[in-house]
């Protein structure tokens, strides 16, 4: 039987997730910072061995979202924060604008009330220049409208940050979500996901998305909630040359405890993951030693 080297859990694997807002008083059971205790807390992920953060941000909510590209926004301080304090981390944002507008939906409106995706991929571009400006290393477009990579790749381009890639969101909508919600305050009018996956949805159709996603530009793809998708995983590693990141999202590292989250992350590994993000992501660094899963490669 033919042997590979195993592939072992480690804290580089790992992608932190760091939900920040104007203070930290949010309640509810995911974690959130405040631009004050950013040096802290990625110091203590930069000494476990983490070495990528996933940051998402809240911040003052308007009909159109503006707030999202902003040059003094939540979002963007709290790049500058890390990148001064930590410049060796490599940070990857969300740019969405569900934490900007007054409508909690990742799209804006037009008159009829229907996703304006023309006026919602050029905000995007607006707030992904932003982003790269503050120093962030990789944008992540998660509205999945079409043209909203190859808009961001272009106002990129365009601005002189050809070498920020960018890493779309591959969303299956689910109630996973639910605790980063709560914890950002985002509540959508709608309960409909128009452009997401549905969790019933064929996996061909998924992959088929994913796919796409690379031919307008994407660099690699996060893919959401890992514990719904590891078909989409598998079924991207077989036909993608990108990497892919599974997104364990809140749901997940609220219900399951680290040890079973470890294992977990050791199958998305074994499926094709190049890495894991992660809201447990600290906790699992800070705890994963010589016993940790190991993943054979055949």
């Amino acid at each position: 039987m033919l042997k590979g080297s195993p592939l072992k859990l480690s804290a580089e694997r790992l992608v932190m997730v760091v939900l920040v807002r104007e203070d930290s008083s949010a309640g509810g059971s995911m974690p959130t910072y405040s631009l004050d205790q950013l040096p802290r807390v990625t110091a203590r992920a930069h000494t476990a061995g983490v070495t990528a953060v996933k940051v998402f941000a809240t911040d003052r909510r308007d009909v159109s979202g503006t707030r999202a590209a902003a040059h003094d926004s939540v979002m963007t301080r709290a790049i500058c924060v890390i990148k001064s304090t930590q410049p060796s981390m490599e940070v990857m944002t969300e740019t969405c604008l569900c934490a900007y507008a007054s409508t909690g939906e990742c799209h804006l409106t037009g008159r009829a009330g229907k996703p304006d995706q023309a006026a919602t991929n050029a905000a995007l571009a607006r707030q992904a220049v932003t982003q790269a400006r503050a120093g962030a290393d990789v944008i992540g477009p998660a509205a999945m409208i079409p043209g909203s990579i190859a808009a961001c790749r272009s106002a990129l381009d365009a601005a002189g940050f050809d070498q920020v890639r960018i890493m779309p969101h591959l969303i299956v909508s689910s109630r996973l979500y639910g605790g980063y919600r709560a914890a950002m305050d985002i509540r959508p009018q709608s309960a409909r996901r128009p452009f997401q996956l549905s969790v019933s949805g064929s996996t061909a159709t998924a992959v088929e998305r994913g796919l796409m996603m690379v031919a307008e530009g994407a660099d690699s793809l996060l893919i959401e909630p890992a514990l719904f998708a590891t078909d989409i995983l598998s079924g991207l590693h077989t036909k993608a040359d990108v990497p892919l990141l599974p997104f364990s999202v809140s749901g997940e590292c609220i219900t399951l405890p680290p040890s079973l989250l470890a294992e977990e992350y050791a199958m998305l590994l074994r499926a094709g993951a190049s890495r894991v993000v992660s809201h447990a992501a600290l906790t699992l660094a800070t705890t994963l030693g010589d016993a940790s899963p190991t993943v054979p490669t055949s």
